[in-house]
């Protein structure tokens, strides 16, 4: 056997799926390649090996015949006679297996079966992968075979531990599945004895152990199925007595439910009527009869009543594999006609037995379970029919809390349902009615607190939006006139209206001009106007039904507000664009290119003339008079439409808008079409119509007609409504080209007003205050003697009571408690006006005495003062958030204009109120912040990085006059950065060497010295940086100053290190120009560096190291833009010298990063100082070192050197080869603090050579230097 195999069968226990599934492949293809040189090999042995299988029978035959003697043989020696041929057919058994294949390929059948028993991590699942793959790819490798291989393999004995026992009915389990499942079963190789003992085991492992009961039959479903359909000879024999032994006097379980319901699709004319009968009555399993008693079976309940316990089937929450054989009977094959509709089956066995309401959670669970598995099979007739009442019940029930028990199951049931609508889009509109219908809710999604109606809604098909679209309209003009539930009748059309106010809104829904319009005149025929004949002629359906019992004033007057929503919804959403084969439309057109609005306007002005239609309230003259004047306007716009002019476009959207709410009785409604009016004629030069000559107010001539025109934008935003601001936001994107500066000053006085409004509020809020405080005095004097003041007061304000009695608002029944306590006080309801034996003589008149009157003035004083001061609170509280929310939608404005008109004159007015804005609310308590955030991110995203910039005005001075003085008194980074970005953007727009630049520059200038030297100075440095940093070339303008406020020594050191940055930066940035200009700035920015490198290297100098390098840093970029100006001539003369000084002075040696910088510097200068230095130290230590060789060589009196006598003076005879040299050691002390020992010894010859290296070169060196002969040392 090859070894290559091994390693397989450890990943094949692996925890991963892939792994396992990786190992299988290559183990299987291995073996086949083994296989299939075996077979190549032994092609031509067939005979050989029958003789010898021949040899082998007679063999055993002989044997037998030899233990047979004559002799009667006790019950004993036949078991023990029937064990032993047992034996002999598996030692067979395995003969075969080994004679048919190869060693690898028998190794690895017994390797895998013994494998199944493991229970290390995933090796069942593994082995049996592997051994079923094998055995459906090796036919060689027989069924018996390898059910003797598992049957040996994993014996099962009451003497076995339970992990053990457990370990075998496992391996047993896996290994018949794999034989069923790989086919092996139904060769020719297999029989009808070996599928029996497979069937019985599987029988036997099921009754076993229930938790192995629903494993081990659906194998045997398995078996039974691919019997079935590989037509087996012996099939129809085998399954017959399947069926009679498995049902027979048993009783009905699940899975013997689910055996006959296979076996009735697919051999129904082996189910005899015997074997149902006594639980099921003759005919089909799920013949309408028999779905009673199948719905008990499948509940896992005993069919017999008379027994209460339940089956003893385990509970778990997976779903039993009988619904699948089930669901199969109705789907996958034509349902037979003894079966009961499906309807009848889902309603029987499903809702009235797993949702009933004495269920458990678990067979709920197996509800939603069945639901999930049939819905995708339902067609779009059929899917209705499983929304059951129960269930649905059920679904909502626990979709509507995420405490219930079976919550997210619920919310998988949902989500189910719109993949449904996602995969096909036909059944929407089915699925839809169905979750809003009979036995649904109309508000589902409010009620589970989910979006699945939204969600469904947004996957209909264009044909699915049209039914719900009729669905709906149906539903309001039905004939419920028998229902008395007038109330849920009410909130059902209410529902309907919110539904297509729905489908216009989602952006998901497919939009057509059909089902759009149908929506719109719907919404305008019942919203004003009463049906009196229906008719089916023209193309308005809506006139064809008349709504029974008829629509409600509130429901009338819905539908008005909902055609006025779905109205603004079509005329302000994006216009969606062509595709090549549609042209693309206009904002808020129809296909035609027609606005909406118009075509809903002509529509109603045509149903007015209608005789079968009235009218549901007439309009005075006035408001005739002005319709007639808006219309006679619109027709007079006509003529100036052009192409492109969106100004015209805005003007006809407000003003058929505003004409059609005047037939909704709006207050605001007719004084706003007239402002319109007169401003559009105003605008256009249009002539004032006939009609309005007589009801039109004097209005302002100086006030210009854009600004006419935004006063009644912003009256509609004052209205709070969602769809109004939309509508004035879309009209405002549409004039803003129009806009000048005085309607930007027309938007900031709003802002104004509404603040002065809070302040008015605060001041009658004190005068309020003072007048309590005043009444309080006023009581203390009438208790001195001042009655007949109070009651003069007293019957003026019983006077005023009277007056308002009606207009007084309901009373707060907690006040009203308060106000009875008071009156407990003076004993008046103790047996009086409120007590229930009250005597007749009580209704007579009662006085008060001065007694009780004081008794109770204090009790009522308080409580009415509570009242008062309770009201105004809220009162103030409900004033302060609306003037929040206009604020917000005037800023809306605000950023829509500096969008659309990015080069309008008028932004410039715009900057410095939105600045104050957001330093006014950064410091306010009243909870506007959030209009400091909006101006915020209007400034930083219009501001910032523009494309386009407006030109130039005379006004550009003031205004960056005034946001340099908002910075310098600026607390904040985040505001000063606001204001740097305003004035960048001011600088922008200017053109350089202009007077509005340089004008401009003066104030950076004010602002710079600001910062440099006033010691209090608020300016950020990164509002001076940026413009150094991003407009460097307007900046070099300010260079001298700034390089003479450095000069001048700053208020402090970080001021004149961030001046020196900002130097740095901008020397980075911009080539120095070779003129005087230039020069002159080289020379004197050169003068500031020596002069900072000489403060350093004085005595008590501060001067640290960081400050050093920044001054070098901007010398360093100094010296590279002058270098490319060729201008490093006029740098300063004594640098040189103070930067010699400075890189050899003792105190700088610590500076190490300004010394690195400045290194760079003189590099970049090309003096190399430091490279002179060095090469200078260099020399003279050369130098001392030949003087010292010269003393050394210079012969003494007695004409030796001293080298000579030094070395003679070193000898001593110790050893003929040895010498102690006591001066020697010395000296190696000294220079080697490791040898610590007294005597060191050293070899002579050792000595000499060294002496002789280091002589030679030091004379080398010193012929070198004096150009003589060099001395050979000894």
């Amino acid at each position: 056997m090859t070894s290559n195999v091994l390693p397989l069968f450890w990943d094949l226990a692996s925890s991963s799926k892939d792994t396992r599934l990786q190992a299988s492949v290559n183990l299987v293809s291995s073996l086949q390649n083994f296989q299939e040189t075996f077979l190549a090999t032994n092609v031509d042995s067939g005979s050989d090996i029958e003789e010898e299988e021949g040899d082998e029978e007679n063999g055993e035959d002989g044997d037998m015949d030899e233990d047979e003697s004559g002799e009667e043989v006790d019950d004993k020696d036949e078991a023990v006679e029937g064990e032993e041929s047992d034996d002999n057919a598996e030692i067979l058994l395995d003969k075969a297996l080994a004679k048919s294949n190869a060693e690898d390929v028998v190794y690895t059948v017994k390797r895998l079966v013994r494998g199944l028993g493991s229970s290390r991590e995933s090796s069942r699942l593994g082995f049996a992968v592997a051994l079923t793959e094998l055995l459906s790819q090796i036919h060689t490798i027989t069924a018996p075979q390898v059910l003797s291989l598992l049957l040996r393999s994993s014996p099962i004995s009451a003497s076995m531990k339970g992990s053990e026992q457990r370990d075998s009915l496992f391996a047993r389990l896996f290994g018949l599945t794999s034989l069923i499942q790989s086919n092996s079963l139904f060769r020719p190789s297999s029989d009808q004895e070996t599928f029996q003992r497979v069937t019985s085991e599987l029988i036997s492992l099921g009754d076993s152990k229930s938790w192995l009961r629903e494993a081990a039959w659906w194998g045997l479903l398995q078996a039974v199925q691919g019997a079935c359909v590989s037509q087996v000879e012996w099939a129809d024999n085998t399954i017959t007595q399947l069926l009679s032994s498995v049902l027979g006097d048993k009783g009905w379980t699940a899975e013997r439910v689910a055996l006959v319901s296979l076996m009735e699709r697919l051999r129904p004319t082996l189910v005899v009527d015997s074997l149902l009968q006594p639980t099921f009555k003759r005919g089909s399993l799920l013949a309408s009869p028999n779905l009673l008693q199948l719905a008990k079976i499948l509940k896992e309940s005993n069919v017999n009543e008379e027994e209460s316990t339940a089956s003893d089937g385990s509970s778990k929450s997976q779903l039993h594999f009988v619904w699948d054989v089930m669901l199969d009977s109705y789907f996958v094959s034509k349902p037979d006609n003894s079966q009961a509709p499906f309807q009848d089956f889902f309603r029987v066995c499903v809702d009235e037995s797993l949702f009933a309401n004495s269920s458990s959670s678990q067979r709920k669970y197996w509800g939603f379970q069945v639901f999930s598995r049939a819905l995708p099979l339902l067609s779009a007739n059929e899917m209705p029919l499983i929304f059951t009442p129960n269930f649905m019940r059920c679904w909502m029930n626990n979709l509507s809390s995420s405490d219930r028990y079976l919550h997210k199951a619920a919310q998988h049931v949902a989500q189910i349902v719109q993949d449904v609508v996602k995969t096909n889009p036909n059944v929407g509109f089915t699925l839809l009615s169905q979750l809003v219908g009979k036995h649904g809710k109309p508000n589902f999604d409010k009620i589970t607190k989910t979006r699945t109606v939204e969600g469904i809604m947004g996957s209909l098909n264009l044909d699915g939006v049209k039914e719900y679209v009729r669905y709906l309209q149906d539903m309001i003009v039905s004939d419920d006139s028998n229902s008395e539930d007038l109330e849920g009748l009410e909130d059902k059309r209410t529902w309907a209206l919110n539904q297509m106010v729905a489908l216009v809104r989602n952006g998901s829904v497919p939009k057509d001009d059909q089902w759009i319009s149908s929506v719109l005149e719907f919404l305008l025929v019942h919203g004003f106007f009463v049906i009196l004949k229906t008719t089916k002629k023209g193309d308005i359906t809506a006139l064809s039904k008349s709504p029974r019992p008829p629509l409600s004033e509130s429901t009338a007057a819905l539908c008005r507000t909902k055609l006025l929503s779905c109205l603004v919804e079509v005329t302000t959403v994006s216009s969606p664009k062509g595709d090549g084969k549609t042209a693309s439309r206009k904002q808020g057109c129809d296909s035609s290119n027609k606005l909406w609005l118009r075509r809903i306007l002509e529509l109603l002005l045509s149903l007015q003339t209608n005789p079968h239609l009235k009218i549901i309230s007439e309009a005075d003259k006035e408001i005739k008079a002005g319709r007639e004047a808006g219309i006679e306007t619109l027709k007079a716009l006509d003529k100036f439409q052009v192409e492109g002019n969106e100004v015209v476009k805005g003007v006809e959207i407000l003003l058929s808008f505003l004409i059609i709410q005047t037939y909704d009785e709006n207050e605001d409604a007719l004084e706003m079409l007239e402002e319109t009016i007169a401003a559009s004629q105003k605008m256009f030069g249009l002539k004032e119509s006939s009609a309005r000559e007589s009801t039109s107010k004097e209005a302002d001539v100086n006030l210009p007609a854009i600004d006419m025109l935004l006063d009644t934008l912003i009256a509609l935003l004052d209205k709070g409504s969602n769809d109004l601001r939309s509508l004035a936001n879309l009209v405002v994107g549409m004039v803003a080209g129009e806009f000048t500066s005085s309607s930007v000053r027309h938007l900031v006085a709003q802002l104004e007003a509404s603040a002065n409004v809070e302040d008015e509020d605060g001041s009658e809020e004190d005068m309020e205050e003072l007048s309590d405080a005043g009444d309080e005095d006023q009581e203390e004097n009438d208790s001195e003697g001042g009655q007949s003041i109070v009651e003069d007061e007293e019957e003026e304000e019983e006077d005023e009571d009277d007056d308002d009695e009606e207009e007084l608002p309901p009373v707060d029944p907690d006040f009203r408690r308060k106000v009875a306590e008071a009156l407990q006080v003076t004993d008046l309801l103790e047996d009086g006006v409120n007590g229930d034996n009250a005597s007749d003589s009580s209704s007579e008149e009662e006085y008060w005495d001065d007694e009780q009157m004081m008794k109770v003035d204090e009790q009522l004083a308080a409580a009415f003062k509570q009242r008062a001061a309770s009201n105004r609170k809220s009162d103030l509280k409900l004033l302060e958030t609306e003037n929040l929310h206009f604020k917000n939608r005037i800023l809306d404005l605000f950023d829509i204009f500096i969008r659309k008109q990015p080069s309008n004159q008028a932004i410039y007015d715009t900057i410095l109120p939105l600045l104050q804005l957001v330093r006014s609310s950064s410091s306010s308590t009243n909870g506007t912040s959030s209009l400091g955030t909006k101006a915020t991110s209007i400034i930083r995203s219009h501001f910032t990085k523009p494309k386009e910039v407006p030109s130039p005005t005379s006004s550009l001075g003031s205004i960056m006059k005034e946001s340099h003085q908002l910075a310098r008194r600026s607390s904040s980074s985040e505001f000063s950065s606001l204001c740097s970005i305003c004035s960048l953007f001011l600088l922008r727009s200017t053109t350089s060497k202009s007077s509005e630049e340089d004008e401009i520059l003066e104030e950076y200038k004010e602002t710079m010295r600001d910062f440099m030297l006033r010691k209090n100075s608020q300016v950020h440095v990164k509002f001076l940086s940026e413009l150094f940093q991003r407009y460097p070339l307007r900046a070099w303008n300010l260079r001298f100053e700034l390089l003479e406020l450095i000069e001048k020594k700053a208020v402090n050191d970080y001021r004149q290190s961030q001046g020196l940055l900002m130097l740095s930066s901008l020397c980075g940035q911009v080539k120095i120009v070779d003129d005087k200009e230039g020069r002159e700035f080289v020379k004197r920015a050169s003068g500031l560096i020596v002069s900072v490198l000489e403060k350093t290297m004085e005595e008590g100098s501060t001067i640290k190291n960081q400050e050093v390098k920044e001054v070098c840093v901007f010398g360093l970029h100094l010296a590279r833009g002058a270098k490319a100006g060729d201008m490093l001539g006029n740098w300063d003369e004594k640098f040189e010298q103070v930067t010699r000084r400075f890189l050899m002075d003792e105190k700088t040696k610590g500076m190490k990063g300004a010394l690195d910088v400045l290194k760079q510097l003189v590099s970049v200068l090309g003096m190399d100082t430091g490279k002179k230095e060095k090469e200078k130290s260099k020399k003279d230590k050369k130098d001392r070192k030949v003087n010292k060789m010269e003393v050394d060589e210079k012969p003494t009196g007695n004409g030796e050197t001293p080298r000579k006598k030094k070395d003679e003076d070193m000898q001593v005879d110790v050893n003929p080869h040895m010498v102690v040299s006591t001066e020697r050691k010395q000296k190696s002390n000294k220079n080697n603090k490791k040898s610590s020992e007294a005597g060191e010894t050293l070899s002579m010859e050792g000595l000499k050579e060294k002496s002789k290296k280091r002589k030679s070169s030091e004379g080398k060196e010193i012929s070198k230097k004096r150009k003589i002969p060099s001395e050979s040392a000894e």
